[in-house]
């Protein structure tokens, strides 16, 4: 397990759906995907830390920019777990998305980590990614047609 201290003074983080890269000025590129932090990466020889941060940040608002629903979803997600029970989270609602209790029960009422929602709350969660995978489907048939 990688310690963030280990690397110098952090240069930034992006936030994907259910993990956490954070870039160094040594080059080295460390992810937390709710097992701890690890090394993921280095930068490529040639490029600086500071501009692979830059670029990784740019490509993700970016990806995020034409997708209101998605980014939605995502932020209801984050708010409602730390990224060490998000995956969790995230794994129940994909998979039983029209089963708000089965999502609730498996996540938030579970054996262990278990997420501090309510009902309604993970509702909410499930309405968000439905409208998330909708937004989905009409852009891949928009880029179908064209």
């Amino acid at each position: 397990m990688a310690k963030l201290s280990a690397h110098g003074i952090e240069l930034g983080r992006v936030t994907y759906r259910t993990s956490v890269k954070a870039y160094f000025p040594d080059g080295k590129i460390l992810k937390n995907s709710g097992f701890g932090w690890k090394l993921h990466a280095r930068v490529k020889v040639g490029v600086s830390p500071l501009a692979a941060y830059e670029n990784a940040k740019e490509k993700r608002s970016k990806f995020l920019s034409d997708k209101p629903a998605y980014r939605a979803y995502l932020s209801e997600l984050h708010s409602m777990a730390g990224v060490c029970k998000r995956w969790k989270l995230h794994a129940a609602v994909e998979l039983m998305h029209d089963d708000v209790d089965g999502v609730w029960s498996e996540a938030c009422d579970g054996y262990g980590d278990n997420v501090s929602a309510s009902v309604d709350e993970v509702a909410n969660l499930c309405h968000l990614y439905v409208q998330a995978l909708d937004e989905m489907r009409e852009m891949k048939n928009q880029a179908v047609e064209a």
